[in-house]
C-alpha cells in the first residue's frame, strides 16, 4: 500500500487537494480550485469534473477531508453530553438552518466537541467518491493535529481560510483561546491578533506565533501578516515563527 495520504480541504468557495507523504509530511502534489457554484447539484457536478481531471491513484494509505466554515463552535464534552448538536448550534447561530446540516466532532484530547454546519452535497459527494474518507471540521482537525505535538509552551496559531481565519492559543497542554474572525487584509488579521493578545493579557508573555495556509493566496496573506508583525515589533517575548500548509497536518489526524 502507498505511504501517501490524500488530503482535501474544501469550503463553499474553494477546494484544495494534496498528496502528502505520511513519513515526513512532505507535499508531493497539490491543486487548488476556486468554486463559484450556488446549488448542491452545481457543486457536485463541478467537484466531479475537478476530481476526474486530477487522475488520482486508488491506493492511498489514508483519505482525509477538512470542511471549512466559520459557523463552528467548541463546547466542553461534559456540557455537550447534556444537550445536543442541534441545540448548541441553534444557540450559537440561530434556527435558520436545516437540522440535517448540523454535525459534530468529538475532540477527546481536549475534552471538547466541535459543532458545525456542513451541507449534504459535501458528505454525499466525498463519501461516494472515497468511501473510506475521514472528515472533520477544519478547525477540529487542526486542533487535533496541534495536540499531537508539544503543547506545554504557549503557541499562538493563526490558520487562514478563504474569507476567515482561526486564532488558537495553547498553553500548558490546554486550549486557552479559540475563535474565528472575518478578514480581508493583513491589517485586519493584525488588528484581531493584537486585540486577542491584549484581552488575554499576553502582550508581555512568552510564546510563539505560527501561521497555517491552504493555498498560495492564503500563504501570501500569512507572509504579509508576518511581515507586518516583524515591522511593528510589538512583542518583546513572542517569537513570530513558521508558515506552513495546513494540508500537511491532516496526516496527524488518522
Amino acid at each position: 500500500m502507498s505511504s501517501t495520504q490524500l488530503t482535501i480541504h474544501i469550503s463553499r468557495t474553494s477546494v484544495h487537494v494534496a498528496e502528502v507523504l505520511r513519513s515526513n509530511q512532505e507535499i508531493v502534489r497539490q491543486n487548488s480550485v476556486e468554486l463559484l457554484e450556488n446549488t448542491p447539484d452545481g457543486y457536485k457536478k463541478r467537484l466531479k469534473e475537478i476530481f476526474d481531471d486530477l487522475n488520482l491513484r486508488d491506493d492511498y494509505a489514508e483519505y482525509t477531508m477538512a470542511w471549512g466554515t466559520p459557523n463552528q463552535a467548541l463546547v466542553p464534552l461534559s456540557a455537550f453530553n447534556e444537550t445536543s448538536a442541534k441545540s448548541v448550534f441553534q444557540l450559537m447561530f440561530g434556527e435558520g438552518i436545516d437540522e440535517k446540516m448540523i454535525d459534530f466532532n468529538r475532540l477527546m484530547e481536549l475534552s471538547m466537541v466541535s459543532v458545525f454546519e456542513i451541507p449534504d452535497w459535501v458528505k454525499s459527494f466525498f463519501i461516494m467518491r472515497f468511501p473510506q474518507i475521514v472528515f472533520k471540521h477544519e478547525h477540529a482537525m487542526t486542533l487535533r493535529a496541534l495536540f499531537q505535538k508539544n503543547t506545554f509552551k504557549r503557541k499562538i496559531t493563526i490558520s487562514f481560510s478563504d474569507e476567515y481565519m482561526n486564532i488558537s492559543i495553547i498553553n500548558k497542554n490546554e486550549l486557552t483561546f479559540s475563535n474565528s474572525f472575518d478578514f480581508q487584509t493583513p491589517e485586519d488579521v493584525l488588528y484581531h491578533l493584537l486585540f486577542v493578545l491584549e484581552q488575554e493579557g499576553l502582550t508581555n508573555e512568552e510564546g510563539e506565533i505560527n501561521f497555517l495556509y491552504v493555498d498560495e493566496k492564503t500563504k501570501s496573506k500569512a507572509e504579509a501578516t508576518q511581515k507586518l508583525l516583524n515591522e511593528l515589533n510589538a512583542f518583546k517575548k513572542i517569537k513570530v515563527n513558521t508558515i506552513e500548509s495546513v494540508l500537511k497536518l491532516q496526516t496527524l489526524c488518522v
